[in-house]
């Protein structure tokens, strides 16, 4: 089940190239990276302080330690108290995903995407599952990690 969690331009590009979306020098992404291949990625833009964009693009399963670490970065890291996560409203597997992890619908921008609406997604520190120990401890904001 294993692989490795990078973070850099790389996994940036990688995840909007999923998204039909740009990557900004200065965005921070972390990738999960299996057999040399990148497997899934989330790409953090728009911090103000009290919130954080993300974008995701998955292909594979991912690991606990992966998902400790992705919020780790975004509530602890980042130190926000929400997440935002757009999504297609033609994309049945990323919306059942996101509403897996915890997100909830918030709000919706009609024709905001080639397919339709964009749906946004999001979820507050006190809601996010993914911070306490079954998944805290299985990396380190300090060194690279084996999810």
């Amino acid at each position: 089940m294993g692989g490795r969690i990078e973070n850099g331009p790389h996994i940036g590009r990688w995840v909007a190239g999923k998204i039909k979306g740009v990557y900004h020098e200065g965005d921070t992404a972390i990738g999960l990276v299996k057999n040399d291949k990148i497997i899934a990625g989330v790409l953090y833009e728009n911090w103000n302080g009290r919130s954080i964009t993300a974008h995701m693009g998955i292909e594979g399963l991912l690991t606990p330690a992966y998902i400790g670490a992705i919020f780790d970065y975004a509530y602890n890291v980042c130190n926000v108290e929400k997440v935002i996560l757009p999504v297609g409203s033609t994309n049945a597997k990323s919306m059942r995903l996101v509403k897996n992890m915890g997100f909830v619908e918030e709000g919706r921008i009609a024709d905001a995407s080639p397919e339709g609406d964009v749906i946004l997604y999001t979820l507050k520190k006190a809601d996010c599952r993914f911070l306490g120990d079954r998944y805290g401890q299985k990396f380190s904001t300090n060194t690279a990690a084996s999810a």
